[in-house]
């Protein structure tokens, strides 16, 4: 008898206590499921969205092999519309600069790489697009803006990178003291593999001479 009171007291602090916490654990299990199904739809989105970034991505690429311009600007467009967050928009930009270029439009180029160094999202790909705009800056005859784009506070692992592509800025501009020590920077931080040693050590051979009898000469 006193084990089925026992039982029956158990029974009823168990009822007791799902009157009085049933709701709770209800409405617990039911966020859960919400919050699950929430995620599995969110990482549905995710994989979407990427999946049609990537298609236009690749409209984009086939129309730069073609020099279509006009299918370029209508996928970069959009790009920045509808994946802005995503690396595709700043890969797209990449592309199309290069497309420029081969094809003798270096503003263009510029405009394009300077997009991606003030609104890029990748570090990397940021990096990248600073170290292309350098050169086609060079090539344009804009030394200045050549060297702003090469901002060693931005440069991260690039920057023996960074210090090669000044060295060329500097010679362009006749500073070979400042472009040799550009050059040696860059040579001590080859083993990182941004930079080819043999090159860099080829342009440093090329400016020759004495420095001391040179320093003169560049900073003048």
């Amino acid at each position: 008898m006193e084990e089925y009171l026992s039982e029956k007291e158990q029974v009823e602090k168990l009822r007791l206590w799902w009157r009085e916490n049933g709701p709770f654990v209800v409405g617990g299990l039911v966020l859960g499921v919400l919050a699950l199904s929430g995620w599995n739809y969110w990482q549905s989105w995710k994989i979407e969205r990427s999946q049609n970034a990537k298609v236009a991505y690749d409209k984009l690429v086939i129309a730069v092999d073609n020099a279509d311009q006009d299918t370029v600007s209508a996928q970069l467009s959009e790009l920045s519309g509808e994946y802005s967050s995503t690396p595709y928009l700043s890969q797209g930009r990449l592309l199309a600069a290069r497309m420029h270029v081969d094809g003798g439009d270096l503003d263009s180029a510029a405009a394009e790489l300077d997009r991606v160094v003030r609104e890029g999202s990748d570090p990397e790909l940021v990096r990248i697009a600073r170290t292309r705009l350098a050169r086609v800056l060079l090539a344009n005859g804009d030394t200045e803006g050549a060297l702003a784009a090469l901002d060693l506070s931005s440069a991260g692992v690039f920057a023996p990178r960074y210090h090669e592509l000044r060295g060329d800025v500097l010679v362009a501009r006749g500073e070979t003291t400042a472009a040799r020590e550009e050059y040696t920077t860059a040579l001590a931080g080859a083993e990182q593999g941004i930079v080819n040693r043999q090159s860099v050590q080829r342009k440093l051979d090329a400016l020759g001479g004495n420095e001391t009898a040179e320093a003169g000469e560049g900073d003048s």
